[in-house]
C-alpha cells in the first residue's frame, strides 16, 4: 500500500506479471536480485512471527515460486537453521526456470538435501514453507498434488507445525479466491509487493491466514502506467465528511427516503436514522402512515409524508401524487426501496421517481426488484446518477438466473450489471463489490460476521444517501459507504461482540468515521 494513500492496489496476476517484467526489463533490476530479495522478506516474516525453525520443510516447485523455495532454503541454512527440500516436479528436474535451476544448483552446493517423497521429509518438521505455485496458477491441482497439499492440511497442521505460503496458498486462484481442487492452509501467506484478489477474497482469505506484503524493490514508479481494476479504500479516507465552519443545514444536502409498508417501518427508521449520522443536512421520509408515529417517535429530526393502501373505487391507492411530486422537488437527492413491498402505490412511486425526477437516485431492495419493468429506463439513461445496493439474491432476481451463478463469479456480474444498465451497483456479500463503467471497481474489505443480521443494508443505504446529500459523486459515495459502514461495525463489536451487533449499534458508530 503507498504511504498515506487513501487507496491500496489489489492485483490480478497478470497485472503483477507486468511489474515483474517492467522492474526486470526496463528498470534493470535482475530477476534473480527479486528473487533473493523474496526469500529474504519471507525469512525475515518467519523470524519476526517466533515460529520454530528448528526443522524447516521447503516444498518447491519447478517455477519461479519453487526457486524463491530453493532459496529460503539456503538462507535458513546460512542463518544457522535445519532446512531441507521437497521437490515436486519431473524427476530430472527439466521444466524447472533458468532462475530456479540456478538456486537449486546453489542448494547442491550447500548440501541442502532434496527429496522426491514427501513421506521421507516430515519427520521431526517444526514449520513448513509453501513455494510449489505461484500466482500463476491456472489449472486445478492434480491428484499427487492434491495429497501432498492434503498431508500437509490434515497431518502436519494438526500437529502444531507452521505453514508459511510464498506470495499465495497453492491452490488458490489468485485473481478469484476459488480453491483449485485443495489449497494449502497456511498461518501466514508472504506476498510481495501488493496483495492479489485471491488475499482479500473467499474462500481464499481463509486459506492465506495472515498476510504480510513485503516490498522487495518492484519500481512502483511506474504504476502510474499500469493501473489495477481493483482498489480498496484505506483508513487515509477517515474521516470521511468534513463539515465548513460556516455551514447551515442546507449545506449538506436534503435526501428523501421513500420506504417502509405497513407494519415494515422499522427498515425506514434505521434509514434515516443513518442518513443523518453520516451528515446530511435533512432528511425526509415518505411512509407507509402506519409507520409516521413510530418514526417521529424516535427521530423527531426527520419530516414524514405518509401514504396508505386502502383501494380505491378506480383500484388505485390512497395515494396522494401532488404531495409525492412535491417531496421530489424539494430533495437533492432519493433513496427509495427499504420495505416498499410491491402494491400499486410502491410501483406508482418507483415510476414517478424515474419518470418525473432526475436527480442522484440509490434503488435498494423491493425497489431493485421494481427496477425490472423498467429496463428500458435504465439502458437508455447515460446522464442520470443511479446507485443499486442488491445482495447476491436481490440480484440473481432482478437478472433471472441461479443465485449460484452470482455467487461463482459475483465481480464480473457486478461490472456487467453497471455497464449494461449504466448505474453504480454495489453487490453486498462477504466482500462488497463497487464498481462503475470504465472506473474500474472498489472492494470493501472492511466489516464483520456479526454484521449478518436484519437491518444492515438498510444502514448501508442511509450512509450512502446522506453521503450523496452532501455532494459525494455517486461512485465514490458507494464506495465509502460501504467502507463506513464496515468500519462502523468493527468499532461496534469492540463493545457488543459480534453476536450481539445490531444495525443500530452500527449507527451509534458511525461518529468514528467523520469529524
Amino acid at each position: 500500500m503507498d504511504k498515506q494513500s487513501s487507496f491500496e492496489r489489489i492485483l490480478t496476476a497478470a497485472e503483477m506479471s507486468r511489474f515483474d517484467r517492467e522492474t526486470i526489463e526496463y528498470v534493470g533490476v535482475p530477476s534473480l536480485v527479486l528473487m533473493e530479495r523474496a526469500a529474504l522478506a519471507v525469512v525475515d516474516a518467519m523470524e519476526q512471527a517466533e515460529y520454530d525453525l528448528s526443522d524447516v520443510l521447503v516444498l518447491c516447485g519447478s517455477g519461479n515460486n519453487g526457486g524463491d523455495g530453493f532459496a529460503i532454503a539456503r538462507i535458513l541454512r546460512e542463518r544457522g537453521y535445519h532446512s531441507h527440500i521437497f521437490y515436486h516436479g519431473k524427476p530430472d528436474f527439466s521444466t524447472m526456470t533458468k532462475d530456479t535451476r540456478a538456486q537449486k544448483e546453489i542448494c547442491d552446493n550447500y548440501q541442502i538435501p532434496v527429496e522426491s517423497d514427501i513421506n521421507k521429509c516430515t519427520e521431526y518438521v517444526t514449520a513448513v514453507v509453501d513455494a510449489l505455485f505461484g500466482i500463476g496458477l491456472n489449472r486445478p491441482l492434480d491428484e499427487k498434488t492434491c495429497g501432498i497439499v492434503n498431508f500437509v492440511n490434515k497431518e502436519l497442521r494438526p500437529e502444531g507445525v507452521r505453514v508459511i505460503s510464498v506470495d499465495i496458498p497453492s491452490g488458490i486462484a489468485a485473481d478469484t479466491g476459488k480453491v483449485m481442487g485443495a489449497a494449502i492452509r497456511a498461518d501466514l501467506t508472504v506476498t510481495f509487493a501488493y496483495r492479489k484478489l485471491g488475499h482479500v477474497l473467499y474462500p481464499g482469505t481463509k486459506y492465506a491466514g495472515r498476510v504480510i506484503c513485503a516490498d522487495i524493490g518492484i519500481a512502483k514508479h511506474i504504476a502510474g502506467r499500469i493501473r489495477p481494476e481493483c482498489m480498496v479504500l484505506t483508513d487515509a479516507v477517515l474521516p470521511a465528511v468534513k463539515r465548513k465552519p460556516d455551514s447551515h443545514k442546507g449545506t449538506y444536502g436534503k435526501a428523501l427516503i421513500i420506504a417502509g409498508s405497513e407494519g415494515i417501518g422499522g427498515c425506514a427508521l434505521l434509514a434515516a436514522k443513518a442518513c443523518f449520522m453520516t451528515g446530511a443536512g435533512m432528511v425526509r421520509v415518505f411512509t407507509h402512515r402506519a409507520n409516521r408515529d413510530m418514526i417521529l417517535g424516535h427521530l423527531p429530526e426527520a419530516m414524514v409524508d405518509t401514504y396508505s393502501d386502502d383501494k380505491e373505487k378506480d383500484g388505485g391507492s390512497s395515494f396522494d401524487k401532488a404531495r409525492f411530486l412535491a417531496a421530489l422537488a424539494w430533495a437533492d437527492v432519493i433513496g427509495i426501496g427499504p420495505g416498499i413491498g410491491f402494491s400499486e402505490a410502491a410501483k406508482e412511486m418507483l415510476s414517478l421517481v424515474l419518470t418525473e425526477c432526475s436527480k442522484p437516485l440509490l434503488a435498494d431492495a423491493d425497489a431493485i426488484a421494481l427496477l425490472k419493468d423498467h429496463e428500458d429506463y435504465l439502458t437508455g439513461n447515460e446522464t442520470r446518477d443511479i446507485i443499486i445496493t442488491p445482495h447476491i439474491g436481490e440480484l440473481a432476481r432482478f437478472l433471472e438466473v441461479d443465485r449460484s451463478l452470482v455467487i461463482d463469479d459475483f465481480v464480473h456480474v457486478a461490472k456487467n450489471v453497471a455497464e449494461r444498465f449504466h448505474l453504480v451497483c454495489v453487490l453486498k456479500d462477504a466482500r462488497t463489490v463497487i464498481t462503475k463503467p470504465d472506473f474500474g471497481y472498489r472492494l470493501n474489505l472492511t466489516g464483520n460476521n456479526g454484521m449478518a443480521s436484519a437491518g444492515m443494508g438498510d444502514t448501508l443505504f442511509g450512509i450512502i444517501l446522506g453521503l450523496l446529500a452532501q455532494g459525494t459523486g455517486a461512485f465514490h459515495a458507494a464506495a465509502l459507504g460501504a467502507y463506513i459502514h464496515g468500519y462502523a461495525a468493527d468499532r461496534a463489536i469492540e463493545e457488543t461482540g459480534k453476536s450481539g451487533l445490531l444495525a443500530s449499534d452500527v449507527i451509534k458508530y458511525l461518529k468514528y468515521c467523520l469529524e
